[in-house]
């Protein structure tokens, strides 16, 4: 079979379902992150790198469309519109831009009323012109609560840092309208206003509530994105915004912007096609969105590609909406409380989430105070330090920005503020963090275990004849039945603890034989009835009159996840699970987005502490390269869009 180019991309499919219409398409996708105050919007990244509103202007009814996104067809989006009706367009993603900045007002509630005429406000529309869109917008609210999606391989969810691995199906919003005489008691204040005959109660769906409040997003300007009359336009904008994070120049394959957009990709046209990017990215470059482009045809049409040039300004302006929104969504965080009010949706239970997962990460007044102590008193005399403390805990955590101003009181530096800016982006205090990071650990295990040598069993007083009894029986055991004794004797002891965890098992694992002993002596009964005595299965026991010597259980058959390492208690040595002996580990391979990187490092690096592990993920996205030290662990990463990535662990011990 000839192997397919990387240009070489099917057309189109149409499968007659009889009522139904699916049109099949093929996306190369990848991820991850960022972008004037009040008009500040989050847009969810699955509705960045999505199609999820078609830009054609032939659209049919009952049409499904499907978008594949591998050749074995087992990553795709299906957008299926409600029974006679089309799939969302423009006037849908405007009325939704419209409504993410409506609910950023309304303080990021899940759950928030409208009305149809602050919609078209925050659409931009001149109010003598609003009767004329009523209808209209009651419609784009109905067709984007009914449209519903297919995301099967393909949903982004910062939750868990990657792609959901499973089919999900769902909406992108859904609505109530509610008039005066359906309004419950508790929304008879929305209608003060007699003017108002309706109000909507609008929720967004979890999935893209989840990563707007999360990190599964990028920033934009409303106004901005709403004043754009083409809709190529603002998705061509918002997708190289999406794809060069802050690089100055990125190249793009034509058809990887035709099929992301999306636009027609039939190859006879496709110079057409080309010509209508480039008519968009004329119009960015005369908005100053862009610095410059060029289009490189190569050989042909089917393998031109875009280069995209920018400047400083345009970063400093996407920092400038990044800082100010989290400044925005911080403070929302911090002054937060509960309402009172028993609603399902009401967001406040997501706000909770949120606050305890991004708490290190908000710069308040009493963390800036405590930085402030720990720096040189002539700290407090700086008034542009501030701004760079909480720029920095934005950034890295309170957690390093404590030890920096640590390292710095060390130093004993004369002008603090450049000295922290420097410290900071140069990692000069990296060395001060890790072995300050490896006191702490020191203390926290020594602290386990004064804690393992609480939990270890005390001696019981019982008859010597049970204990001979059960010291024959055990003797006489194959190994494989003492397994299972063993495995049951553990599970009854974490029974008796109440939880599961690692101290535990280390708790476990030094009195072993006592814990087993102990249990056979209340459950010798069981194991000692005529029948199992008198039982044919002589297999259970040794054929030999010899005792075997107690063989005792490595640590990778108490948790395959976990080696050893060896840690003593008074005379004894006890046998600690740890991740970190068992990886050395190097990979070389190309991966087809962020996600896919960061999610094989997840994997490699469970049962580590997962903060330390969220901040280079977190890292990672900004920067693509991180070199450290986690734990007892040497980290070497590095990720290159389309070119080989690599990660590199190794044990320091």
């Amino acid at each position: 079979m000839k192997k397919l180019k990387k240009f070489e991309i099917p057309m189109n499919q149409v499968i007659d379902t009889g009522p139904s219409e699916i049109v099949e398409k093929f996306l190369d996708v990848s991820e991850i992150e960022n972008e004037k105050n009040h008009s500040l919007v989050r847009i969810d990244i699955n509705m960045i790198e999505y199609p999820l509103f078609t830009k054609s202007t032939s659209k049919k009814k009952n049409q499904i469309i499907r978008y594949f996104f591998n050749r074995s067809k087992e990553a795709y989006i299906q957008v299926n519109p409600t029974s006679g009706d089309y799939i969302p367009g423009e006037l849908e993603e405007r009325v939704f831009i419209a409504l993410l900045k409506i609910m950023r007002d309304k303080r990021y509630n899940n759950m928030f009323y409208t009305t149809i005429s602050e919609i078209l406000t925050n659409m931009g529309i001149a109010q003598e012109s609003f009767k004329g869109f009523y209808g209209r917008i009651s419609k784009a609210l109905i067709r984007l609560s009914q449209t519903s999606y297919t995301f099967k391989n393909s949903l982004y969810s910062n939750k868990i840092k990657g792609i959901i691995e499973e089919q999900i199906n769902t909406n992108i919003m859904n609505i109530h309208m509610i008039s005066v005489k359906q309004a419950q008691e508790s929304e008879k204040e929305l209608f003060t206003d007699r003017r108002i005959k309706e109000v909507i109660k609008v929720s967004i769906s979890e999935h893209f509530y989840d990563n707007i409040i999360r990190k599964g997003y990028l920033v934009y300007d409303s106004q901005l994105l709403l004043s754009m009359d083409n809709p190529i336009t603002r998705a061509l904008y918002m997708l190289i915004n999406k794809l060069r994070f802050n690089r100055m120049y990125i190249k793009v394959l034509s058809i990887n912007l035709i099929k992301r957009i999306p636009l027609s990709e039939n190859i006879q046209k496709i110079g057409r096609t080309i010509k209508v990017i480039e008519k968009s990215c004329q119009e960015l470059k005369k908005m100053n969105l862009i610095e410059n482009y060029t289009v490189i045809k190569n050989s042909k049409w089917i393998e031109s590609e875009f280069e995209f040039y920018f400047n400083e300004t345009h970063n400093e302006l996407k920092q400038t909406y990044f800082y100010d929104d989290k400044n925005h969504f911080d403070n929302l965080l911090i002054t937060h409380t509960d309402s009172g009010v028993d609603l399902k949706n009401d967001g406040n239970h997501h706000f909770e989430a949120v606050k305890a997962e991004t708490v290190d990460r908000i710069p308040t007044n009493e963390k800036l105070e405590e930085i402030l102590k720990i720096l040189p008193s002539k700290a407090r005399e700086l008034k542009t330090l501030p701004k760079v403390i909480k720029d920095g805990i934005r950034q890295y955590g309170f957690e390093h920005i404590k030890f920096v101003a640590e390292y710095i009181k060390v130093q004993k530096v004369s002008n603090i503020r450049s000295y922290m800016i420097q410290a900071l982006s140069k990692g000069w205090a990296e060395d001060y963090i890790t072995q300050q990071k490896k006191n702490t650990a020191q203390k926290v295990k020594n602290d386990n275990l004064k804690l393992l040598e609480i939990e270890i069993p005390q001696e019981v007083s019982v008859n010597k004849e049970i204990v001979g009894e059960v010291d024959n029986f055990w003797n006489l055991l194959v190994l494989e039945k003492k397994l299972v004794i063993e495995e049951e004797a553990y599970r009854d002891y974490i029974a008796m603890c109440g939880v599961e965890g690692k101290i535990q098992k280390m708790a476990f694992n030094a009195a072993k034989d006592k814990i087993i002993k102990d249990y056979l002596i209340k459950n010798i009964e069981k194991y000692t009835t005529q029948e199992v005595v008198n039982s044919k299965n002589t297999d259970l026991f040794n054929n030999s009159e010899d005792v075997i010597d107690i063989i005792e259980i490595s640590s990778t058959e108490v948790d395959k996840n976990e080696n050893t390492e060896d840690l003593s208690t008074g005379n004894e040595s006890i046998k600690l699970n740890t991740a970190q002996e068992a990886k050395n580990v190097e990979i070389k391979k190309i991966y087809k987005n962020m996600s896919m990187f960061q999610l094989d490092l997840l994997d490699l690096l469970e049962g580590e502490n997962i903060k330390e592990v969220n901040k280079i993920i977190r890292l990672l996205g900004i920067t693509k390269f991180f070199e450290g030290e986690l734990g007892n662990l040497h980290l070497v990463l590095e990720y290159n869009e389309d070119e080989e990535s690599i990660i590199k662990i190794n044990s320091l011990i």
